[in-house]
């Protein structure tokens, strides 16, 4: 084996370089995982409030009586909701939110039994044929499988 070409001095400076690119490599990794743990954390986080209380009434007042004990409404209940919402630095009025309930129209479905089209045979048996083979030893001995 021939006597390496480098001095120690060399080889010591060498190994100093790649440990110093090896550690950048390493610091830069961490520092770009870190800025993406961050981002990731902060587009997650949920901007939505949820309210102190609830005050629901309901009012259906456009009502009709028929002579056989049923009463028809001639317009749709009206809902309205009162939210009241905490700012942690001001105070907000209370805001009055009205809405109708919404219809939706409706139809019979009838479901119609098929007679099906094609009947189902079962597949048939095809006969086996095998080939029988016989080998024969240096001996004279015949075996067939």
């Amino acid at each position: 084996m021939t006597p390496s070409k480098r001095t120690p001095q060399q080889r010591d400076r060498r190994f100093a370089r790649v440990r110093h690119v090896t550690q950048a490599i390493f610091l830069g990794s961490c520092a770009t995982s870190a800025l993406f743990v961050g981002y990731a954390a902060n587009a997650a986080h949920s901007l939505t409030t949820v309210p102190a209380t609830t005050t629901t009434t309901s009012t259906s007042d456009d009502t009709t009586s028929t002579s056989d004990d049923t009463t028809t409404s001639t317009s749709a209940p009206t809902t309205t909701s009162t939210v009241p919402r905490a700012m942690p630095t001001t105070t907000v009025a209370r805001a009055t939110v009205t809405t109708t309930p919404r219809t939706v129209p409706t139809t019979a479905t009838t479901v119609k039994k098929v007679a099906p089209t094609t009947v189902y045979t079962p597949p048939t048996t095809a006969p086996v044929t095998t080939t029988t083979v016989c080998s024969s030893t240096p001996s004279g001995r015949v075996i067939c499988y």
